[in-house]
């Protein structure tokens, strides 16, 4: 699919001996309905449907959804990733979002020995004692992945990397500087500039979960866990972009934001409930409680230079998630027809498991 609107995130380095080895697209729509700052709000929908995930490789790296068909190229959706894995891989636990995208909040894995992320969703409510009525308050779950579902408010599914290379030590992995999110050719320019604010509370997140030989059987591959060593990290394509509405609607809120400048995220690190829904921002005239929310380490396009993970000589399990991030200050509710979105998402690697060989 050609892209008539390309995101300023897409590079034109090369690395030596690279490989890419990841590529998604798919499309976003949107009916959102009030103009107003939306942290978790029920209004904020956004629907997804991938429809294609391709892998092209150079030399020696292949991926897999269920550790045992590897090639170069994969088509990703809700069959492939949910209802085609019942034979070859019964129990994973994938999410799709039949019903659309929705304001979630997540700083990536808890620990070292946690192969998910903690993902939380959330409601805000209003008081209806007589001291407070009218006054909003905010209620944070944790959500549950123990189980493969089709209607989450998220997507998440797992990819196992096959590196045939033969290198004797690990090989470096990189997100690739070709990665980029951007609108489809069809989408008109009103609809871009509605949609702008959605866009921009995107998160892609990646954890790496466990790694073994080419010749372990399927269930041990399958079944790979941590062993207090999963990492995970968390990308924000769209980390300086701020319009007009999102300025003004979080001014109201003591946060003086500027379009190209940084704002931290603050994701959910624990339930709650009767929470400041202030206390998750910093600078709100609220003092950020430090117990329920934590500053959300993401990289942007400049770290693409640095590797993400090592992977071996061997097959690597992985975990990829897709979602709106409820607590970015661009969380919008905003009036919007639709429109298709085109993200390419690659990873690179290298060979220096041969340096020094």
């Amino acid at each position: 699919m050609e892209t008539e609107t390309k995101s300023k995130f897409h590079f034109f380095k090369i690395r030596k001996k690279t490989i890419i080895i990841f590529l998604v697209t798919f499309f976003i729509t949107a009916v959102l309905l009030v103009a107003t700052y939306a942290w978790f709000s029920a209004s904020l929908n956004v629907k997804v449907k991938f429809f294609d995930l391709k892998v092209s490789t150079d030399t020696g790296l292949f991926i897999s959804l269920d550790g045992v068909n590897f090639s170069d190229s994969i088509e990703v959706s809700l069959d492939s990733v949910i209802r085609d894995l019942k034979t070859t891989y019964p129990n994973h636990t994938n999410q799709w979002a039949i019903n659309g995208l929705w304001s979630v909040s997540t700083n990536g894995i808890p620990d070292p020995n946690s192969s998910k992320f903690a993902v939380y969703e959330g409601g805000m409510r209003k008081y209806t004692d007589r001291v407070r009525k009218g006054q909003r308050y905010l209620n944070t779950y944790l959500v549950d992945e123990s189980q493969p579902s089709e209607a989450s408010k998220f997507v998440a599914f797992d990819v196992f990397f096959k590196n045939a290379s033969g290198s004797p030590k690990k090989d470096n992995l990189y997100i690739s500087p070709m990665t980029y999110i951007g609108f489809d050719a069809s989408a008109s320019q009103e609809t871009i500039e509605n949609m702008q604010d959605i866009l921009n509370t995107l998160r892609l997140g990646i954890v790496k979960i466990g790694e073994t030989s080419t010749k372990s059987d399927v269930k041990t591959i399958q079944n790979l866990q941590c062993n207090n060593e999963c990492m995970s990290v968390i990308y924000e394509p769209y980390s300086l972009d701020h319009n007009e509405e999102s300025v003004n609607a979080v001014a109201g809120f003591n946060i003086n934001i500027q379009d190209q400048t940084y704002v931290p995220t603050y994701g959910v690190i624990k339930e709650g409930r009767y929470l400041d829904h202030k206390s998750g921002f910093v600078n709100s005239g609220v003092n950020l409680d430090t117990e329920h929310f934590a500053l959300q380490k993401t990289i942007f396009e400049q770290d693409f230079e640095d590797p993400i993970f090592q992977v071996p000589n061997g097959i690597t399990k992985a975990r990829v998630y897709l979602w709106i991030e409820g607590q970015d200050v661009d969380a919008l509710e905003v009036f919007s027809e639709g429109a298709p979105i085109y993200l390419n998402l690659e990873f690179d690697k290298d060979l220096a498991g041969y340096e020094g060989f």
